[in-house]
């Protein structure tokens, strides 16, 4: 008689049950790669130069040995087109004829430095005014050892103040008294850093 025999087994033997077949999975997608840097770096917009200072009217500097101590400072602040008058021993009354030649032919501004020789005369520094015209005009007070020391700077601010604002008034005595050593043993002319003292307060008027 033939008896039903369970399928796992057979002769008497047992056999494993069949194990399921691994399904093999696809590779998960790379991932993409960065991309590479340019070696360029991209184009910016150049921003356009800043435009030039404009160009600054040449000055005349009519003065006397103070002056010409002071012409390299002078130059280096006004500009290298300043004209520096400066005489050994010149006299206030001077200034008129010398700044009436040179406005004939040029616009600029006139600075005065007269007075550290002598006696400043009122009529004298209205000359100057006169021939300077409309124009910016500095009068440079004095800070010298003299009995006419105090009465020149009184006459030379009472005309800018006349005639302000086109006229302006540096009081060079105050700025001496404010910086020991600006004056050099003579307690007349100015150090090194008494030249740049002064240039730059005439600076400083011709903007103001």
């Amino acid at each position: 008689v033939l008896t039903a025999t369970s399928p796992a087994r057979l002769s008497g033997t047992l056999q494993a049950s069949p194990q399921p077949t691994e399904v093999a999975q696809a590779p998960a997608p790379a991932a993409p790669a960065p991309p590479t840097p340019s070696a360029v770096p991209p184009t910016r917009p150049v921003p356009a130069p800043p435009a030039p200072p404009p160009t600054a009217v040449a000055a005349l500097v009519v003065g006397d040995s103070i002056t010409l101590g002071c012409a390299d400072a002078l130059h280096a602040e006004l500009g290298a087109g300043t004209l520096v008058d400066g005489k050994v021993g010149r006299q206030f009354s001077t200034a008129a004829a010398i700044v009436a030649a040179w406005t004939g032919t040029h616009p600029g501004p006139v600075v005065v430095d007269l007075g550290a020789n002598g006696t400043v005369q009122p009529g004298d520094v209205e000359s100057v005014v006169a021939a300077a015209g409309l124009r910016r005009v500095v009068l440079v007070g004095v800070s010298v050892p003299r009995r006419w020391r105090d009465g020149n700077n009184a006459v030379l601010s009472a005309a800018a103040a006349a005639h302000a604002p086109e006229v302006v008034f540096v009081d060079w005595a105050a700025i001496v008294a404010a910086h020991p050593g600006a004056l050099g043993p003579d307690q007349v002319h100015p150090t090194i850093p008494g030249r740049t003292l002064l240039a730059n307060a005439v600076a400083g008027a011709l903007r103001s």
